[in-house]
């Protein structure tokens, strides 16, 4: 058009008579509407797919497809499920009104027709039709508000947080009576992660058949349920108890995954619960569970996948899917064996600083370290009489274990050396001297001298009784006058100190040889024997 505007929609007519079709048409203009005519059906249905239609008026005995066939046909299809259809009917019997209604349409003119009723009628439907859309307008509205609200929360690294904000949000601006984010956790079980309410509504958290009730029904699709007194929803479900009416959910997804599930439920007493509410809302939950999904999903995710893990580790302890073998350590004048090193082999084969590090992400590396060290003592009852035991341990661990640590500890077989990983920082030297000084009869190691975190600061800082020089400074160690020097730097050092060096990782004569004639005492490698059970 010429002021750029879209025209109106217009009121297709469809009728096989070509003076009824210009009658209807007239007067419809007259009464300031535009129109589309049509003979059959088929070119109805045409037009329908190609243009826009605010009302179809049809006759029922058209040649080819009836009038009913064209109204199923427009009901089909989602883009006309709701567009305003009145029949004409030539004979008005009430076959035909039942049959048409049943069919989809709205209204019925019966012949001969009054202009006036069918103005009149098409005015109606035309108000309903303006009355629903803008209902829908504002629904659209309120929600687009409330989306645009939700993403200009805080942004929080901690779900918990970032949920709760999410959940007193959704509950303000939509007067729900109930509004609860649900983590999904393994084996599809649930844990509200926050919860919040408006009015008179008392309902901190569902209880946990209903939380797996929550989860199973949301991973199978979103969906809605009118609540009831009895049966299914009995007086025990928490959530007709708090006062609900009409409930809604629908999964939390993060990529492909659903992470969580979104609860929003009406109050029975709000006057929101009725004809057209649940649908209403469940389309509504659906578009704010995108958005949840959107602002805490990675955080969802990522506690789902630890706490998987974290399940999978927990298991693994539990059945103790791990065991210990033994490395000798001995003396480089005499070939005596002097002690063995505790090694914790894990029987799906990851090697055991992967699954530690593992352990540490899921907050396990105390269980698993104080497992791996009770597992060692008792093992260790078979080995050969004589000689100490060395045991790995954290600083984190060896700093926070306290009574753990202790009844572990208790009534060992052997002498214990426990060997404290160079290869992480410790942030408080003196808590870690404290713990160590707590320990009945027990002298410390500090493992992989030169490979690690603080280099030599572990050794000035814990005052051991043994260093163990890193594998890095012992192969062909023979070859290199450099590292010989440092070596021999330390040994004086050692003997200052009172400190025994342990060369690890001795392979070959040669380098055995060498760290005797350079001052070390002991020697550890695959020269003197492999690890192996005791």
């Amino acid at each position: 058009m010429a002021d750029g505007h879209e025209p109106a929609a217009s009121i297709l007519v469809i009728d096989d008579d070509a003076g009824l079709r210009a009658l209807y048409t007239t007067a419809l203009e007259r009464a300031g509407y535009s129109t589309i005519a049509v003979a059959s059906g088929e070119a109805g249905l045409a037009v329908l797919r190609e243009r826009d239609v605010a009302l179809l008026l049809c006759d029922l005995g058209l040649p080819g497809i009836s009038g009913f066939d064209v109204v199923r046909a427009v009901r089909a299809e989602p883009a006309t499920a709701t567009l305003p259809i009145i029949l004409i009917t030539g004979s008005g019997d009430a076959h035909s009104v039942i049959e048409g209604l049943e069919a989809g349409a709205d209204d019925f003119l019966a012949k001969p027709i009054r202009l006036d009723e069918l103005i009149a009628r098409v005015a109606t439907q035309a108000r309903r039709q303006a009355a629903w859309a803008e209902q829908i307008q504002a629904e659209l509205r309120t929600r687009l508000a409330i989306v645009a609200a939700l993403g200009r929360l805080p942004a929080s690294t901690d779900a918990a947080v970032a949920a709760t904000g999410i959940a007193d949000a959704l509950a303000s601006r939509t007067g729900a009576a109930f509004v609860g984010v649900i983590e999904i956790l393994s084996a599809g079980r649930g844990r509200t992660l926050a919860a919040a309410s408006s009015g008179d509504a008392q309902l901190a958290s569902p209880g946990p058949r209903r939380l797996r009730e929550l989860v199973d029904r949301a991973l199978a699709g979103p969906w809605s349920e009118p609540l009831r007194p009895h049966g299914a929803n009995d007086d025990e479900d928490p959530f007709w108890r708090a006062g609900l009416g009409l409930m809604a959910s629908a999964p939390i997804f993060w990529e492909d995954r659903p992470v969580g599930v979104l609860v929003i439920g009406r109050s029975r007493s709000d006057g929101q619960v009725r004809p057209g509410a649940e649908h209403r809302l469940l389309a509504a939950v659906i578009e704010y569970a995108v958005t949840v999904g959107l602002a805490i999903g990675p955080l969802l995710a990522a506690r789902g996948e630890l706490a998987a893990e974290r399940a999978r580790l927990t298991h693994m302890l539990r059945v103790r899917a791990f065991g210990t073998v033994f490395q000798p350590i001995v003396n480089l004048e005499s070939g005596a064996v002097v002690g063995h090193e505790a090694l914790t082999r894990f029987t799906d084969g990851t090697r055991p600083d992967t699954r530690f590090v593992e352990a540490a992400h899921a907050g396990l590396a105390l269980d698993y370290e104080l497992a791996a060290i009770r597992t060692a003592i008792e093992q260790a009852a078979n080995l050969p009489r004589g000689g100490f035991l060395g045991l790995n341990i954290s600083p984190d661990v060896l700093a926070e274990a306290g009574p753990g640590l202790r009844s572990a500890l208790r009534q060992p077989i052997k002498p214990i050396v426990l060997e404290v990983t160079e290869h992480a920082a410790i942030l408080d030297y003196g808590r870690v001297r404290t713990v160590v000084e707590g320990l009945t009869a027990i002298r410390l190691a500090v493992d992989d001298a030169g490979a690690g975190y603080a280099s030599l600061r572990h050794i000035l800082e814990l005052a051991p009784d043994f260093v163990k020089l890193d594998i890095s400074l012992v192969r062909g160690i023979e070859h290199d006058p450099l590292r010989q020097s440092l070596i021999a730097g330390l040994v004086h050092y050692a003997a200052r100190s009172g400190i025994s060096l342990i060369a690890e990782g001795i392979e070959q004569p040669a380098e055995a040889e060498t760290m005797r004639s350079l001052g070390v005492e002991l020697g550890q490698g695959y020269l003197f024997g492999r690890p192996a059970a005791a």
